[in-house]
């Protein structure tokens, strides 16, 4: 794996957003030169909405580098830069089927762990000028994730990226995404991501509600 792209952005008002003019540092900016990570965010970023957005376990957004190419298919333009879709970290190698819960692993002089799947809302609707694209971003499975800071460090593009300790349940990023936002899965993905010891809550909360979508129609 290698780091593409380190990304960043200051809050600032997002207009004509479904919901209004909002605050929001979607707008992520390729950086120069090595940037701080920190156990809640890189040095020079933020977030616009601390309800939904930031604290420990949302640190650092990462999105796969190859995931570009097939946007810039599906949207017939290329993106103008990486942070395209709002992550601080554009990784090589880093795909939402390689990647999976817990996993741990070193970018540069920083070490991570994967949290969770991003969902997206309206706000990346506005980014990318496409309606509904937030849907379409979290059907397609390439979603990209959250991690936590374990150790602080400097990141820069060029950087090479491992992983450390690999989770040993395996269970990817895009399948717990799907287990959320895709009718395609089945009983038996709902309980592999179940049986995930350290699950977060949330995580828990929406395989749980899958699962018994699942069994009505069984028993339709």
């Amino acid at each position: 794996m290698r780091l593409v792209s380190v990304n960043t952005a200051m809050p600032q008002l997002l207009t004509g957003t479904a919901r209004g003019d909002v605050l929001s540092a979607i707008h992520k900016i390729p950086q120069e030169g090595p940037v701080m990570a920190r156990r809640l965010n890189l040095d020079g970023d933020a977030q616009g909405d601390l309800t939904a957005h930031g604290g420990p376990d949302q640190a650092v957004y990462v999105y796969a580098y190859e995931d570009y190419a097939f946007w810039a298919e599906q949207l017939r333009r290329d993106p103008p830069s990486c942070g395209w879709f709002g992550e601080n970290l554009t990784v090589e190698g880093a795909s939402s089927d390689a990647m999976c819960f817990g996993d741990v692993w070193r970018v540069g002089g920083a070490t991570l762990q994967v949290t969770k799947p991003r969902s997206p809302c309206y706000k990346l609707d506005r980014k990318i000028g496409e309606r509904n694209f937030a849907a379409r971003f979290r059907r397609s499975g390439r979603v990209g994730f959250y991690n936590r800071v374990l150790q602080e460090g400097p990141v820069q593009a060029g950087d090479e990226a491992a992983l450390v300790e690999p989770h040993p349940a395996r269970v990817s990023i895009r399948l717990m995404s799907d287990v959320r936002h895709s009718s395609r899965v089945t009983a038996e993905d709902v309980e592999r991501v179940l049986a995930v010891d350290g699950l977060p809550d949330a995580q828990r909360g929406y395989a749980l509600r899958r699962m018994e979508r699942i069994r009505r129609r069984r028993s339709q």
